[in-house]
């Protein structure tokens, strides 16, 4: 794992650096021509012709291109020289092979000057070095002695080889004047050298001088070279303490940029494959830590396909990148994701490095199938429609596509649309139509079932629905839309608006003769009936049309005729022809007719009341329409004649209602004098013996009191207290008897006061309890104020009993409004009650809770239960053990549902 740098960012590996490092140099090298040479080697890599590119090699080429400076001022030195000794040789009469050697030297070394001007420095230095060589080899043996001065020739070659020539250059020419000395030195041993000539004079001089400039120009242009060297040595250091500082900004910079890159980003090796850096975005979205994957040779693990890690390769073989790669990434838990890849070379030499960008575009993958096949099904869906659909613009109406659906509204094929206005082939038969349409559709965003007229190509109109919806294609907003021929519907809805006006007035019979006239009409029919059946076993003609002519009621048999197959079955019965063959012997058809259809009419219980029927002589092509068409006339029919029987059962009713009201009146008078009977009775026959029961007891207790103990008390007080008991049972059952005999005096009660009268009364009666009251002002209703008093009373009595034991009791007198209106209610936060028992909860002497803990008759919900009854409205409660209890109530209106 790389380590952290000083500002807290991790480092990158050191083979990673090693490749930026190698990239800074080739910058480096491009921005001084001196050292272009360089770039061949960083170009070329690695292999048997490239280039040591070590920092002694480069040092070395740069010396020895520096030091061919000094090629030029010596080659122009040598030329003048040689020119001048070779005047001085030619003025005494020196040798001919003296003079010809000096001649072919200054040759060469205008060669040498010639090369120079055209950049080959290289091949001059060798040229020179090895020449000098030459040159001084045949003086020294024309001269005849190696104790000639040319011998200073050697040095010179060896001084110039060893500052422009590369060390295998130097010792090729260190042994070749080595071996050149020798075999002079062996030939002036053996006499095999001509006499040497050890005058001085001015040639000699001359030699001298011009070696010494030589020497000199040298040595100044080697001091030169060091200089410069020096100057460029300390500018270097100067560019790479610049570039190793800007190397650090930059890999801090890349550091961040790498850590908090949401992609994920790998590094690797070019070599090996070895990772050498994952950034965290990888190791989200892979869930690989840094710890456990960096260092690994091999990336198959990320790939679920081995063929497109296979392709990605070969593509980034042939293109040294790869860009917008689409693969399948496989995580650690083995999960599956669509991934995105762009990997590129960087680095150069042996610190090559590939770095790879993956993002993860499941998402964006799934989107872009999901459009994909949400426009396939469109597309499916609008071209094999069995409707007409097209797209048209919303701005002017041009068609821009055309299902192949037969287009039965306007005739036109899909070529004959697509490009044209819907104005131009009659879509709209003005512009105010298509305005209003449009204008709807911008607002609505879609338009169903739109009527309206277009304009067949053979000139007639047609009526359509139309149903549109507001597309966008490529930012333009557009139509969607679709339409039906409803012309044949138009003439079935006149045709029955007629029927409808025919026979709307008419009622009872009469309503019969006017429906059978237009259906034998609207059919074509030659005979229509309605009939109703009759105990007796046959069915009575209500209405019978026969060629056109109405004819008088008749009953007729129904064996033997459709009529009884057609009761026996729901739904139609129809014959298209053969109807004589299967009923000859029908008294009203006569085996005259071939064509049938019949349907029987029912009460609501399924019960078979009637029939309607019609025929045709002559054989008749099945249709939908004429059958939907009679069963429109049957429902109508079928309803009227139900209407006629209740009609007729009303009447009878009414007959005998006289009679049974007054045996009902006599009946509930009868039941009112013996209610009142046993009220007298309860109120007189029970309550006198009870209180001389409670006297007596309390006179006995008074007397004998001092003489019973305390066992005999105890008892006394129990008779005493179940007398007491008994008393208000009796006297809450009067209650109720009178609650149901009270005649109500209805106006409107201010509620909200009246309850709050209450609780002040109560407040002031217990003084010691401590309870939060909640009254909502202004509620009122129309009622008896004497029984909302007791409805009140009971209710918020009952609120106050049980939440006695609640320190924190809360009761509330409000209302709240529902669907059929306002509904009260009286709600407390005490001990409450299971709602299993609530069935039972409104029945006299029913109670919820032990007479011990908590004193009552178990009459008083019953008495609101009746009064609220008697008032026309409703209570309903609401509970749970330990949470409270809620009372919703109301003197008006009914319980909701």
């Amino acid at each position: 794992m790389p380590a952290a740098g000083a500002n807290g960012v991790q480092t990158r590996p050191a083979r990673w650096k090693r490749a930026e490092a190698g990239a800074d140099l080739l910058r480096w090298t491009h921005e001084d021509p001196a050292r272009q040479h360089m770039t061949q080697a960083l170009e070329k890599g690695p292999g048997p012709d490239a280039i040591d590119t070590s920092p002694l090699s480069l040092a070395n080429s740069l010396m020895e291109r520096s030091y061919m400076g000094v090629l030029r001022p010596l080659v122009v030195a040598l030329i003048v020289g040689l020119s001048a000794l070779l005047c001085v040789s030619l003025a005494q009469d020196d040798p001919p092979a003296k003079w010809v050697l000096l001649t072919s030297l200054i040759a060469v070394l205008g060669v040498m000057h010639v090369l120079l001007r055209q950049g080959r420095g290289v091949l001059v230095s060798h040229l020179f070095v090895f020449s000098l060589i030459a040159y001084t080899t045949v003086s020294v043996a024309i001269f005849g002695s190696v104790r000639s001065a040319a011998v200073i020739g050697y040095a010179g070659a060896v001084v110039g080889a060893g500052m422009m020539l590369s060390r295998r250059a130097l010792v090729a020419a260190v042994g070749l004047a080595v071996l050149s000395i020798s075999a002079l030195t062996w030939a002036e041993q053996h006499g095999a050298l001509p006499a040497a000539d050890l005058n001085v004079g001015l040639k000699f001089w001359a030699l001298h001088v011009l070696i010494l400039v030589v020497v000199g120009v040298v040595v100044n242009q080697a001091r030169h070279v060091v200089r410069q060297a020096l100057l460029e040595q300390r500018n270097e250091i100067n560019l790479r303490r610049n570039a190793e500082q800007e190397l650090r900004i930059t890999e801090d910079r890349f550091a961040r940029i790498f850590r908090n890159s949401p992609a994920a980003i790998i590094v690797q090796s070019a070599q090996d494959n070895m990772v050498l850096d994952i950034n965290p975005a990888f190791e989200r979205l892979y869930g690989y830590s840094h710890a456990e994957f960096v260092g690994t040779t091999t990336d198959s693990v990320l790939w679920l396909n081995p063929q497109e890690r296979m392709l990605m390769k070969r593509e980034m073989l042939a293109q040294g990148s790869v860009t917008n790669f689409q693969a399948q990434g496989r995580r650690k838990d083995g999960s599956s994701f669509n991934a995105l890849i762009a990997s590129t070379l960087e680095g150069v030499g042996p610190g090559l490095i590939l770095v790879t960008n993956i993002t993860d575009i499941s998402t964006e993958t799934r989107a872009r199938e999901a459009a994909r096949q949400s426009q396939e099904l469109f597309s499916k869906a609008f071209d094999f429609s069995p409707m007409s659909m097209a797209i048209t613009r919303v701005a002017d109406g041009t068609f821009l596509a055309v299902n192949n659906a037969e287009d039965t509204v306007q005739g036109y094929s899909p070529e004959e649309l697509i490009g044209r206005n819907s104005l131009d082939v009659g879509a709209w038969l003005n512009p105010s139509e298509r305005e209003e349409f449009v204008a709807r559709l911008r607002r609505d965003g879609r338009v169903l079932g739109f009527e309206t007229q277009m304009r067949h190509k053979d000139g007639h109109l047609v009526h359509c629905k139309l149903w549109a919806v507001i597309v966008d294609i490529a930012g333009e907003p557009c139509v969607l839309s679709s339409n039906i021929d409803i012309t044949e519907q138009k003439r079935r809805e006149m045709e029955l608006l007629e029927l409808a006006r025919g026979v709307a007035g008419e009622t009872g019979e009469r309503f019969f003769h006017v429906l059978v006239e237009h259906l034998a009409m609207a059919l074509d029919a030659d005979l229509v009936m309605a009939g109703e059946m009759q105990d007796t076993g046959g069915i009575r003609s209500l209405g019978l049309v026969r060629d056109g002519a109405l004819m008088p009621a008749a009953t007729w048999p129904l064996a033997g005729t459709p009529v009884g197959t057609v009761i026996e079955r729901a739904g139609l019965y129809t014959f298209e022809h053969g109807l004589a063959k299967h009923y000859p012997d029908d008294p009203l058809l006569g085996g005259d007719y071939q064509a049938y259809v019949g349907i029987a009419l029912r009460d609501a219980d399924g019960t078979p009341i009637g029939i309607l029927k019609a025929a045709w002589r002559n054989a008749q092509v099945d249709s939908s329409d004429r059958h939907a068409l009679f069963s429109i006339f049957a429902s109508r029919c079928n309803a009227e004649l139900v209407r006629l029987r209740r009609d007729r059962e009303i009447q009878r009713l009414n007959e005998t209602l006289e009679q049974r009201v007054k045996a009902r009146t006599g009946e509930l008078l009868a039941s009112n004098a013996e209610l009142e009977s046993f009220s007298y009775s309860v109120s007189h026959d029970l309550k006198a013996p009870l209180s001389s029961i409670d006297g007596f007891t309390a006179l006995l207790l008074r007397r004998m009191g001092p003489r019973m103990d305390a066992e005999e008390q105890r008892m006394f007080e129990r008779v005493r207290t179940n007398v007491a008991r008994m008393h208000e049972l009796i006297t809450a059952l009067l209650s109720l008897a009178q609650v149901s005999r009270y005649k109500l005096d209805l106006q409107p009660v201010d509620l909200s006061a009246m309850a709050q009268e209450w609780f002040d009364a109560e407040a002031a009666r217990e003084p010691q309890r401590e309870v939060q009251t909640v009254v909502q002002p202004g509620l009122f209703a129309h009622a008896d104020r004497r029984m909302a008093r007791i409805v009140l009373e009971n209710l918020l009595g009952n609120a106050w009993k049980y939440s006695r034991k609640n320190t924190a009791a809360r009761i509330e007198f409000g209302a709240h409004e529902l669907t059929g209106g306002t509904e009260l209610f009286v709600r407390d936060n005490g001990v409450g009650f299971d709602m299993d028992h609530a069935a039972h909860l409104f029945k006299p002497f029913h109670r919820l809770h032990n007479v011990s803990e908590y004193d009552g008759s178990g009459i008083g919900l019953a008495t609101v239960h009746r009064i609220l009854e008697r008032h026309g409205g409703h209570i309903r409660a609401d509970s749970q053990v330990d949470g409270g209890a809620s009372f919703y109530f109301s003197f008006e209106s009914p319980a909701p549902a």
